[in-house]
C-alpha cells in the first residue's frame, strides 16, 4: 500500500509541476497581461504538488491529528512552491529584466 501511495504521490507532484509550468493544457482559461494574475491561475494548481509531496512523505497515517496537520502542511507547501515558481516565470524577473533593458 505504501508503494501505491509513493507512486500515485510521484505522479500528483510531477502532474501539479507540469499544470503549474502550463496551466492551460487542460482549461482554455485565457492568459492574462497581468503578471500577478498569472502568477495566482499558477497557485491552484500547488494543491496537487503539496498533495503528491504529501503521499511520497508522510508515513505516519495511524493519528488522525498529525495527519490533519500534516495535509496543511504540506497543502501550504505546495502553494509556496507553486507560486515561487510563477514569480519565476511570470513575476520578479521579468520586471527586473525589462527595467534593465531599459536602463541600457
Amino acid at each position: 500500500m505504501t508503494v501505491f501511495l509513493k507512486i500515485f504521490g510521484a505522479v500528483l507532484l510531477i502532474a501539479g509541476c507540469v499544470l503549474t509550468y502550463k496551466p492551460n493544457i487542460i482549461s482554455n482559461i485565457p492568459l492574462s497581461e497581468n503578471q500577478n494574475q498569472m502568477i495566482e491561475v499558477r497557485v491552484k494548481w500547488g494543491f496537487l504538488i503539496g498533495l503528491g509531496i504529501l503521499l511520497i512523505f508522510y508515513n505516519q497515517w495511524s493519528n488522525w491529528k498529525l495527519v490533519v496537520c500534516a495535509v496543511l502542511f504540506f497543502l501550504t507547501f505546495g502553494i509556496v512552491v507553486a507560486r515561487l515558481h510563477g514569480i519565476a516565470l511570470d513575476g520578479f524577473f521579468f520586471k527586473t529584466i525589462t527595467l534593465a533593458n531599459h536602463r541600457n
